[in-house]
């Protein structure tokens, strides 16, 4: 049995996908008539105000507690029993998360124009002129090919940046903690490095590690001209230093997330030319909305299955309690 503490609309819309995932053999309950201990809870925290969160997530002593969302970041882990699982959607917003960094990147290299028009209203050639307007073999042309980007992150949504930026011909670095050896994509722990481009893209999680890793100090730093695109966290960047340096000129940005969201009227980041803000939707599409479905039927899949590894896991928490409780829904006479 799982229990849910989705709305209507988003149960009504996943349903389908949740029953073509599990059969009839699993039941879905509302979180209210959870059992007071090793119950399964499905939750859409954006979906659900931050007392009602806290009212659900004291409501049982859950077994294991999936987040329809990518991020797990307002939910405080110190506090967090560690043998009660907790588990993120980590890969279904990756392919709109992409879409929506390549459209902003490309908007920016081509912010003078696109280099195509409604209808053709050019005079017609003179008949001994070459068919390439003059100057259009000079370079400095837009474009990704040959730009230098920073992906910050290499979860399933960097990874998947990484690729798309990677096979459009731009010269690709990666932001991590522990860069991998002998990488085909270039990576760096090196913070100056990696402001050291044409476009940054932000794909990591909110924890007290990047919390304002992208601070004042940093952003001074950074190659001037930067296009920076936020398409994780606000907090993971100083957005007051950040609003004086696009203020200034010196950097531009693309802002999916903001701090608060809405911004006031009156805020800096409102009125810059140079930034362009769109109300946390990067992570939509046309199959985003119910896409978590498919995340919570794969960890589901691994817990059910021995010693295979559970993907998505918000560390430190365990998965023991989890696993026993997805087997006892397999186990003939249980639902």
């Amino acid at each position: 049995m799982v229990h849910t503490a989705l709305t209507e609309e988003l149960l009504r819309l996943s349903l389908p996908r949740l029953r073509a995932a599990f059969g009839p053999s699993v039941e879905l309950r509302p979180w209210q008539e959870a059992p007071e201990h090793d119950g399964v809870l499905l939750m859409a925290p954006h979906e659900l105000s931050e007392a009602r969160r806290a009212a659900v997530l004291r409501s049982a002593r859950w077994s294991w507690a999936h987040l329809t969302s990518a991020g797990a970041d307002f939910i405080d882990l110190a506090d967090w029993p560690a043998d009660t699982l907790l588990t993120r959607s980590w890969r279904c917003y990756a392919a709109p998360l992409a879409e929506y960094a390549l459209h902003a990147v490309l908007t920016h290299e081509w912010r003078r124009g696109a280099p195509w028009q409604e209808r053709d209203t050019r005079s017609a050639p003179a008949a001994d002129a070459p068919p390439v307007p003059a100057g259009a073999s000079t370079g400095g042309g837009a474009g990704l090919w040959g730009a230098e980007v920073t992906v910050a992150g290499w979860g399933a949504v960097g990874q998947r940046l990484a690729t798309v930026f990677d096979s459009l011909g731009a010269s690709v670095t990666v932001l991590r903690r522990s860069p991998e050896p002998g990488s085909r994509i270039d990576q760096t722990s090196d913070l100056g490095r990696a402001l050291d481009a044409d476009h940054l893209v932000v794909a990591l999680p909110l924890t007290a590690g990047t919390r304002h890793l992208f601070d004042r100090a940093a952003l001074g730093r950074a190659r001037p001209g930067l296009h920076l695109v936020n398409i994780s966290r606000a907090a993971i960047v100083d957005q007051d230093a950040l609003a004086e340096l696009c203020a200034a000129g010196r950097l531009s940005a693309t802002l999916d997330v903001t701090d608060p969201e809405p911004l006031p009227t009156g805020h800096p980041l409102r009125r810059l030319p140079g930034v362009r803000l769109s109300p946390h939707v990067a992570w939509r599409s046309r199959a985003s909305d119910v896409a978590f479905a498919d995340d919570f039927a794969a960890i589901w899949a691994a817990l059910a299955a021995p010693g295979a590894p559970v993907p998505g896991v918000v560390p430190p928490t365990s998965a023991a309690r989890a696993r026993a409780a997805v087997r006892g829904t397999l186990t003939p006479g249980r639902s």
